[in-house]
């Protein structure tokens, strides 16, 4: 016992020292960085400057932890919403280091579960899952759900999925082990790996699984009214920046303009082909009434292989047997996915049943004046990703929308321009924007929304301003 109590008087006074030496020590300045103003304001920053302090371990200690890591599947990725507790702040330390990778199975015929390698703080409740969920059992094997099951986890997140059936396909559901990564977004430092060609700043958006199981960027950039050098540029400024959703169309009369920056990125090796999805349009009338003539122009026009996705522009007549024409070259891979746009429930209801493939995207008129939750919800329960066109309000409307007081303060809360709120807005109700610009760094700034998160209240408050005014007619 006395030995005991020996160690411990030696203890105490060891502490003792260590608080006196630490008392002496002199504190460091707190003086506080300058707040940053609208990003439009500042369209150059200093070279080098990454905004990090010198000492790399408290940056550490401080990073913000994000609201999603990456899922990635046979090389295809889907993002997952973190839940926010004790396991996932220790999966995302764990993954600041490297991408955690390892194998799951199949099991009971609702789940693929896999030994994580690492135990994680488990904090496991009764609880009844559903497919899309992402569980932590046994503070060492996550499972990855695509079906139901009651029992006692811990939950990690949510996968953001668009329809059972592509969730199914993601995970090659009942078909055998499959490879599993975990990042974050953006990879870690041990990833970032950059060439002559490629600007070190460059960021890819997360991405959406659309019913079809193919990847759609969750941000792009739209051609509408750019032509000649100024689309080619833009197009080009908008790949170098990360961009790999690019929305052109047929009466945009700029397919051509928009080829040549694709096939000139690629070249340069700025991005790979299949890394970028082109999205092109044909229109009522005569590309209707002719809509294999109409496929081939638009073909020959991009001239970049093969089209990502090709829209109906609006309904109209032989709207269904154009759809039908493009189904026929989507079997013969010349295009890889068909859409729609300017549908709304009613011509939904009656044109879906018509069509042997279901379409994986449908484009509106969407913007914080011109909400139409409905239509949307509608969409969405269809297992169809939603893309919103004019979503910074559209022509003649947008300054009134960019001078917003309730986007202001929501903008002036976060250090963001009032433009990446409302895109930001748009991402967190699963609505895929399209802004347009010809300015690299509106272009920039216009993708860069996924560093921070819009609270409950910011998004109810967001709500609150839709007047139900539709800016154009279709």
């Amino acid at each position: 016992m006395r030995t005991i109590l020996n160690l411990f008087a030696g203890l105490g006074a060891g502490l003792l020292l260590l608080v006196l030496l630490s008392c002496s020590k002199t504190p460091e300045s707190t003086e506080l960085p300058a707040q940053g103003g609208d990003p439009r304001q500042e369209q150059t920053k200093e070279e080098g400057n990454t905004g990090e302090p010198e000492n790399g371990e408290s940056q550490k200690a401080e990073e913000t932890m994000p609201d999603q890591i990456i899922l990635t599947v046979s090389g295809k990725t889907m993002p997952v919403t973190l839940a926010g507790n004790a396991a996932t702040k220790a999966l995302v330390a764990a993954l600041r280091e490297a991408p955690i990778t390892y194998t799951a199975s199949d099991y009971g015929g609702f789940e693929k579960v896999g030994a994580l390698g690492r135990t994680l703080p488990a904090s496991d409740s009764q609880m009844t899952t559903e497919p899309g969920d992402v569980i932590l059992y046994s503070g060492n094997q996550v499972v990855l759900f695509y079906g139901s099951n009651s029992w006692r986890y811990t939950r990690l997140g949510k996968m953001q999925y668009t329809s059972l059936d592509a969730l199914k396909s993601f995970l090659n559901a009942g078909g055998g082990d499959i490879q599993v990564t975990l990042s974050l977004p953006g990879g870690t430092a041990s990833q970032q790996g950059t060439s002559e060609s490629q600007d070190p700043s460059t960021k890819l958006a997360p991405t959406v699984v659309m019913n079809n199981g193919i990847l759609l960027p969750g941000a792009g950039i739209g051609t509408y009214s750019l032509h000649g050098a100024t689309c080619v540029n833009s197009v080009y400024s908008a790949l170098k920046s990360g961009v790999r959703l690019i929305d052109t169309a047929y009466m945009y009369g700029n397919e051509e303009e928009v080829g040549q920056a694709v096939r000139q990125a690629v070249a340069e090796g700025i991005c790979k082909r299949e890394d970028i999805t082109v999205i092109t349009k044909i229109y009522p009338g005569s590309q209707y009434r002719n809509p294999e003539a109409a496929i081939e122009q638009a073909l020959a026009k991009l001239d970049i292989g093969y089209i990502d996705i090709m829209l109906l522009h609006h309904p109209g007549e032989n709207d269904v047997k154009a759809y039908k024409a493009m189904e026929k070259y989507q079997a013969a891979g010349k295009i890889k996915s068909l859409g729609i746009s300017c549908f709304y429930v009613k011509e939904l209801s009656e044109f879906l049943p018509q069509v042997r493939v279901k379409p994986v995207l449908v484009q509106n008129e969407i913007h914080p004046y011109y909400q139409d939750t409905a239509v949307v919800d509608f969409i969405h329960k269809q297992g169809i990703v939603v893309q919103a066109w004019y979503p910074l309000g559209g022509r003649g409307h947008q300054g009134e929308l960019l001078k917003d007081p309730v986007l202001a303060d929501i903008a002036k809360a976060h250090g963001k321009s009032i433009v990446q709120v409302i895109l930001r807005w748009h991402w967190q109700r699963n609505v895929v924007a399209i802004p347009g610009s010809s300015n690299p760094a509106h272009i920039a700034e216009n993708h860069d929304i996924f560093d921070f998160k819009l609270s409950d209240g910011e998004m109810a408050r967001i709500a609150a301003l839709d007047r139900h005014e539709k800016h154009d007619w279709y």
